[in-house]
């Protein structure tokens, strides 16, 4: 390799170093108007291309209640159940007098009326 090839070689590398701090040094480099124009022209022809199309809208969902009613079977379901949970407050608030006889009768000590096999003895009792 003679000088004067390696002169040309550090020229040309300097040159490529030069480029390369005066690009890492934050000064923009100079853009020749009619690539700039063409790029622009470009892109804008590009962006035309994705036309964007409306998505469709998701069902709206169910509330909490609405969906525990339809689980429960629907209204004619929850009207029963209301008419029954009423029913039910009612006669344990005020119980007429014959419920109460009846009532006294399983909640007493007497255990031997709710036995259903006091009659009989079981050998294994002892065990």
């Amino acid at each position: 390799m003679t000088m004067s090839e390696k002169d040309r070689e550090e020229a040309f590398l300097d040159a490529l170093l030069d480029d390369e701090r005066r690009l890492r040094s934050g000064a923009d480099p100079e853009v020749p108007a009619g690539l700039m124009a063409r790029v622009l022209a470009d892109a804008e022809r590009v962006q035309a291309g994705f036309v964007t199309q409306a998505l469709p809208q998701p069902a709206p969902r169910a509330g909490l209640w609405a969906q525990i009613g339809a689980v429960l079977g629907g209204w004619p379901a929850l009207a029963g159940l209301a008419a029954a949970s009423v029913c039910g407050l009612w006669l344990g608030l005020n119980p007429p007098q014959g419920l109460s006889d009846t009532a006294a009768v399983y909640y007493s000590d007497d255990t031997a009326l709710l036995d259903p096999v006091s009659g009989f003895e079981f050998a294994f009792e002892e065990i």
